[in-house]
């Protein structure tokens, strides 16, 4: 059976130390954030009648409230069209967000699915490391 050692740079629970300042909920700007995005079907998608029975939408909307801090890898995870012009192909995301500026400001937007920053009018693409 295999054994490990972690030695001295296996971390500790400090139950007793005081977070920082900048450590606490109320000055993580993008945690206490919270946005609301409503998802529709994606405009191109074939079968939207569909789309909307999967998400259970009430009058063609899901409606989702999530802290800016998670919103751009929900988006991608959730495979959400975040185009202005829902211009990726609706096979691969049946989602669209219908008002793409509900993410600006938030720190991963770039995580979105065809998302462009207002500012730059460029997708910035996400490079490997």
């Amino acid at each position: 059976m295999a054994q490990f050692y972690f030695g001295a740079d296996t971390p500790v629970v400090l139950d007793d130390s005081p977070a920082k300042k900048e450590e606490t909920a109320e000055n993580d700007t993008q945690w206490s954030r919270v946005i609301h995005l409503e998802l529709v079907p994606h405009p191109d998608h074939p079968r939207p009648e569909l789309v909307k029975m999967d998400y259970g939408m009430t009058h063609g909307v899901f409606v989702l409230k999530v802290r800016a801090a998670n919103a751009g890898y929900m988006l991608w995870r959730w495979s959400v069209d975040c185009s202005p012009n829902h211009g990726l192909s609706p096979r691969e995301y049946p989602l669209w967000l219908s008002d793409p500026f509900a993410i600006y400001g938030a720190n991963n937007a770039q995580l979105a699915p065809g998302y462009i920053d207002p500012k730059q009018q460029t997708r910035t693409a996400i490079k490997a490391l």
